[in-house]
């Protein structure tokens, strides 16, 4: 996973395990699970509270950049009723390495 920060002060902790990104010790996303076939930008900001939120609220906290999940076209080795092969889509296994993660300087309290 690539980290960006955009201003300097202090940040939101993060870690990742496996496909699970957690931010602040309370927010839990399974990257892997919400990843779609094609990317997308998940929002995370903080309420007048300080409590972290999927999506825009009072303060941008962080942005995460998930790539298109990839996948490739296989043959089933089954034919349909004309004698056309039946294929599948198979998805590629999470990769957190095209990911990347955007994050704001915390409100100084």
């Amino acid at each position: 996973m690539r980290i960006k920060y955009k201003n300097s002060g202090r940040y939101v902790e993060y870690s990742l395990e496996g496909s699970v990104l957690t931010l602040g010790g309370e927010l839990h996303l399974d990257l892997a699970a919400l990843q779609r076939p094609y990317p997308q930008t998940i929002v995370i900001s903080a309420d007048r509270d300080g409590k972290l939120t999927l999506g825009a609220a009072w303060r941008y906290v962080a942005e995460i950049e998930l790539p298109a999940a990839e996948f490739s076209v296989e043959e089933t080795g089954v034919a349909d009723d004309v004698g056309f092969p039946v294929l599948r889509k198979a998805w590629a296994e999470f990769s957190a390495e095209n990911v990347e993660l955007t994050l704001w300087a915390l409100k100084e309290v």
